[in-house]
């Protein structure tokens, strides 16, 4: 009777998954997080966490079962052998790709037998929108993809925020301290004496690693990417609540999106460029031309500063100029030309501005004329595997006209700042 059960619940998840990208992608909502630089950066990894039959199903595989307890035992070796050896007790966090795989492959064979963790895949993690690049693949392939996307994050991080490798971008993204000190050395140590003793909570494959990534990033003070979250709560909570009741049809624009500009003078909050930014977007906006200001700019510049520019931004905008706070949605959390453009499609989509009409995004000439240009466009391919705009028009030296792409909601842990 178990035969014939699981061959037709094989049969049937099959035809679903055929189905899947046609039908289980949610309408525009918010996510919700409860963690929010852990969920934004490996939101595969928590859902598994938290859904008790999702978790279960995953020890039932042999060879995750396995790798759960190789990764123990590394642990163990780790603070029986490794002392203040930066490498060595990182390596025993770290997954090779030929881990990374079979892992993948083992959690792709679970979803076709397991349903609670088709129903995961197939309902919360194609809803989300966190993997939407692989949206047209099988329920199987998805898993395998988010999984190889988690786990080369958290060897990034590790890399960067524990054994102090250069990230991408150095001068704002890198290690805090000096990872050769003999005092970053002795607190690596001490972290993974701290990780061994939690023994029983470290009981999936992923976690013992997951737990190190994310102790790595709090020890460095890099929480960037959760900070201000669930934004649509507090920062953007008047400007959410009042695009549910806005009549689109009064507006040639859905919103008018801001870049933020570095600044790097210690001690000064709003860069002159933002201050100048914000000038000509109250101008289209007293127009107007759109009904919220979308400012985005992160923690950036100079590194670990305490300013953000898009609440800097919004604070000019409000006692500058006089613009309602229901007026201003914020992106505090870029930290690239690349991840304005991103983060503010991704907030458009998700607080239910319409998603197929055209936005403005008001900039500087100099940073404007980049926007529209194929260099940045080819940058965009390169860091983020996609444009996240569409280009339509140019309306004077400062605005362009643009589409946001669906694209822009994928996570990617590669840029755990801001993933």
């Amino acid at each position: 009777m178990k035969l014939v059960q699981l061959f037709l619940f094989c049969v049937v998840s099959a035809w679903v998954s055929a189905w899947a990208p046609a039908w289980a992608f949610q309408a525009a909502k918010p996510l919700e997080i409860a963690n929010p630089v852990q969920d934004k950066n490996f939101y595969l990894l928590s859902a598994i966490e938290r859904a008790p039959a999702a978790r279960e199903a995953f020890k039932t595989s042999a060879i995750l079962a396995r790798i759960a307890a190789e990764r123990l035992a590394a642990l163990d070796h780790a603070v029986t052998s490794c002392k203040a050896d930066n490498e060595c007790n990182a390596a025993a966090f770290q997954w090779t790709e030929v881990q990374i795989d079979e892992a993948g492959k083992a959690l792709a064979d679970l979803y076709r037998t397991s349903p609670p963790l088709h129903a995961l895949t197939d309902n919360q993690l194609r809803g989300s929108g966190m993997y939407v690049r692989y949206q047209a693949l099988t329920g199987a392939q998805l898993l395998e993809r988010a999984w190889a996307d988690c786990l080369r994050g958290i060897n990034h991080i590790i890399d960067v925020y524990g054994l102090g490798k250069p990230p991408r971008y150095p001068e704002i993204d890198s290690i805090t301290y000096d990872p050769k000190s003999p005092a970053w050395r002795n607190h690596l140590e001490y972290l993974t004496q701290i990780m061994q003793e939690d023994h029983a909570r470290l009981d999936l494959a992923f976690s013992s690693s997951l737990r190190f990534a994310l102790a790595a990033m709090n020890l460095n003070n890099r929480d960037e990417a959760g900070r201000l979250e669930p934004m649509e709560n507090g920062e953007n909570a008047a400007a959410f609540r009042r695009a549910k009741t806005l009549d689109w049809a009064r507006y040639p624009y859905t919103a008018i999106v801001v870049p933020g500009s570095g600044n790097e003078l210690t001690g000064i909050a709003l860069s002159l460029g933002g201050k100048l930014r914000d000038e000509i977007a109250v101008k289209r906006f007293r127009e107007g031309k759109a009904p919220f200001i979308l400012v985005s700019g992160g923690y950036v510049h100079p590194s670990q500063t305490p300013y953000a520019e898009a609440l800097e931004m919004k604070r000019e905008l409000m006692t500058r100029f006089g613009v309602a706070e229901d007026a201003i949605i914020v992106d505090p959390h870029a930290r690239h030309t690349t991840t304005n453009m991103r983060n503010a499609a991704r907030l458009m989509y998700r607080y239910g501005l319409p998603f197929d009409r055209k936005a403005l995004v008001t900039s500087d000439p100099s940073q404007s004329t980049y926007i529209e240009g194929a260099v940045f466009a080819k940058r965009c391919l390169d860091e983020l595997g996609y444009v996240p705009y569409k280009i339509v028009g140019r309306t004077s030296i400062f605005d362009l006209e643009f589409i946001p792409a669906i694209e822009s909601l994928q996570a990617d842990p590669r840029e755990p700042l801001d993933p």
